[in-house]
């Protein structure tokens, strides 16, 4: 069983990062565009620590990042994210720490549309989308752009008895 922690995300955690978003086997499936400096870490985390984002620890090691910046605070709509260490990949980490994070904003929020893209390729990934509950809406062929090349992805909404259809 795994025993996972997660805590907010703070400027503490740069260096925890690095191994996340430096490294370009991680970050292809993202819209990062190239491996983060130090500088980089530090800009990101001052931009989603206002959000829902938690540092995910494994045996007090942070194994990834996931959280829900909000979309369109209006219209409640937030946006899942998730990003581990590759040696974290096919361990359960994403799926479990998934499962929690849709517990926590269930908690916190009354009413509230939960949205995720992934990259076309991100087969690992969309599994985990579909096994939480998402549901396939379309497909963007010019998602962003990587390396000169549009990069495509498929967005994917929420269904669930307890968060908006």
């Amino acid at each position: 069983m795994l025993n996972l922690q997660y805590e907010p995300l703070n400027e503490s955690h740069i260096n925890d990062l690095v191994p996340i978003w430096s490294d370009e086997d991680v970050i292809r499936y993202t819209n990062i565009k190239k491996p983060c400096s130090l500088e980089e870490i530090r800009k990101r985390i001052n931009r989603l620590k206002v959000f829902d984002v938690f540092i995910v620890r494994s045996n007090n090691d942070v194994v990834g990042i996931i959280g829900c910046p909000c979309i369109d605070k209006l219209k409640s709509q937030y946006g899942l994210f998730y990003q581990f260490k590759k040696s974290a990949w096919g361990q359960g980490f994403a799926s479990k720490s998934t499962e929690w994070l849709l517990k926590y904003m269930r908690k916190k929020y009354s009413k509230v549309t939960l949205y995720a893209d992934v990259v076309v390729d991100n087969i690992a990934s969309e599994k985990i989308l579909i096994h939480s509950g998402f549901v396939y809406i379309n497909e963007e062929k010019n998602g962003f752009e990587r390396d000169g090349r549009k990069i495509t992805i498929r967005n994917y909404k929420l269904k669930g008895e307890h968060f908006c259809e």
